[in-house]
């Protein structure tokens, strides 16, 4: 059968639909999707700083001790939150954050500290705390982190309900998240040298079909 080419006239069109379909893989090559996070309750789990403002809430207390939550910084110790105060918020700003050295990709190294006792226990490994034990745990949620402690030495009653804070705004359990720096202008898009390399038979052929035309 003899092999018959598309008539002049469908030539610009047949380019233009090829053109658009290079066009199409190369933008999901230079804009791959992001990684679906995966709600989840982790004991030993640390939260890292993605950048912005951070936002604490206290939701729940069962506990007789008076106990503070606090941020450990290589510069000091901030007390953030009082553990007794259900229903209070605590914003901490952007800012705030960075005089206290703390820039995107760190940990946030949070931990309750029970004044009744003089006792600290920390987020992360349990070999942080003077038991060796976890005394938290950390559950994401759709666009919060919420973290439960358990508030006494030896594990206690290991319910890690004694206090219970909710976290928003930018951290992260995963560091592999954590926004990479960048040395482009902010906002300009740079396609990978993948898709640019697909975008160049995609100009030939519309340039092709508009001579041809």
């Amino acid at each position: 059968m003899k092999h018959v080419w598309p008539r002049s006239g469908r030539t610009l069109r047949l380019a233009q639909l090829v053109a658009a379909g290079f066009v199409a893989v190369a933008l999901g090559i230079a804009n791959p999707a992001q990684p679906v996070p995966i709600y989840t309750t982790l004991f030993g789990a640390q939260l890292y700083y993605t950048g912005g403002d951070l936002t604490v809430d206290v939701l729940h207390s069962n506990t007789v001790y008076d106990e503070v939550l606090q941020l450990r910084t290589a510069l000091r110790t901030l007390d953030v939150a009082e553990g007794s105060r259900v229903g209070s918020r605590v914003t901490l700003t952007e800012r705030q954050l960075a005089e206290l050295g703390i820039n995107v990709g760190d940990e946030l190294q949070f931990g309750i500290h029970v004044r009744d006792t003089g006792n600290d226990f920390l987020l992360g490994p349990g070999h942080r705390n003077a038991d060796g034990l976890d005394h938290a745990y950390v559950r994401t949620g759709r666009n919060s982190i919420f973290v439960g402690f358990e508030d006494l030495l030896n594990g206690g009653d290991r319910d890690y309900n004694d206090t219970i804070f909710r976290f928003t705004g930018g951290m992260t359990t995963n560091p592999a998240w954590v926004p990479r720096a960048t040395t482009s202008t902010p906002g300009a898009a740079v396609p990978e040298p993948s898709a640019l390399m697909l975008l160049l038979p995609a100009a030939g052929l519309l340039a092709l079909g508009l001579r041809k035309r």
